[in-house]
């Protein structure tokens, strides 16, 4: 049963990379579509379906900038490999928050509905922030990106998974420290291209625990057992709180054991994510709030935050 575990997250997570040739071979296109589903900085267009919308999609596919593109009519004119179009008609429906996924740039076109965005974007975002995933909403995106990476990848036992629920995901599972294990987490797929977040100051999530201590990391380099960076944080049992992980405050780490010699984290260069409870802290230390058994971690959202220039608003007449 461990095994089967072991084998299916090194093939989600394309560790072993046969699987993923196969389906490159059998399914290229679909690949290829999915670029956009990990890329940072999207410009979000609200097609009116006017000269000017279709003029100005054109000119931004033509610098190759990463679009989604909201249109009730879409055409086979907006096809790229790095464009998302969203059939949407904001004239009769509720715009989802995660349209706003990675977003830093948002061209208004005028039409009726327009203001059901821009109460969402005043909703869900401040000045300087950039949502990198929203949980509110769930969709195929999350389930293809993010999966667990427990302690049977080191023998153990412990299980858990990421459910995404009603307006928010829920991490949780089972962490037991038999066979020497005593971790859960779940982790994002590298991303297509790494994220470059160097103009931002952060991570902040938006959380509800159980009074344990959690772990978030990420890390600068595409391997799946390198150099990791590290931020433990405490949770509130049943309370909603914020928390803020300043990138100067990343600890450089190798299977739980701190590097003094290792560069700084490097911003620019995000390759993923990652939510961690663990039995140990750092060196040899235990976490002071771990428990064996259930644990429940909910997340309404990853964002990005520092950025005072992002995100932008153009409004086109």
């Amino acid at each position: 049963m461990e095994l089967k575990r072991l084998w299916e997250t090194l093939t989600y997570f394309e560790v072993i990379p046969f699987p993923l040739c196969l389906k490159k071979l059998f399914n290229s296109e679909s690949i290829n579509k999915n670029n956009i589903s990990s890329m940072i900085n999207l410009t979000l267009v609200t097609d009116n379906r006017s000269p000017l919308a279709q003029e100005t999609i054109n000119n931004l596919q033509e610098k190759k900038t990463p679009l989604r593109i909201i249109s009730s009519s879409p055409t086979t004119a907006f096809s790229s490999p790095i464009t998302e179009i969203i059939p949407f008609n904001l004239e009769t429906e509720n715009p989802p928050s995660s349209i706003l996924e990675r977003v830093n740039k948002i061209i208004f076109f005028p039409q009726n509905g327009i203001n059901k965005l821009r109460e969402l974007v005043s909703q869900n975002l401040q000045q300087g922030e950039i949502i990198l995933f929203d949980f509110q909403t769930p969709n195929q995106n999350l389930r293809n990106i993010w999966g667990a990476v427990d302690d049977v990848v080191m023998g153990g036992v412990s299980s858990s998974n990421l459910i995404l629920g009603d307006r928010r995901a829920i991490f949780t599972g089972i962490v037991s420290t038999d066979n020497n294990g005593g971790f859960a987490s779940v982790r994002s797929k590298n991303f297509s291209q790494p994220w470059d977040l160097s103009t931002y100051q952060g991570i902040r999530l938006k959380i509800k625990g159980d009074g344990k201590r959690y772990k978030f990391i990420t890390r600068c380099e595409g391997k799946w057992d390198g150099i990791s960076y590290c931020y433990s944080f405490d949770t509130i049992a049943n309370e909603w709180i914020i928390v803020d992980i300043p990138f100067n405050d990343l600890i450089p780490v190798f299977r739980a054991k701190t590097l003094k010699d290792a560069d700084k984290f490097n911003s620019s260069k995000v390759y993923s994510l990652q939510l961690m409870l663990s039995k140990f802290e750092y060196d040899g230390g235990y976490n002071p709030s771990f428990e064996t058994g259930g644990f429940s971690l909910e997340i309404e959202s990853i964002k990005a935050y520092g950025n005072e220039n992002y995100p932008q608003f153009v409004f086109m007449d």
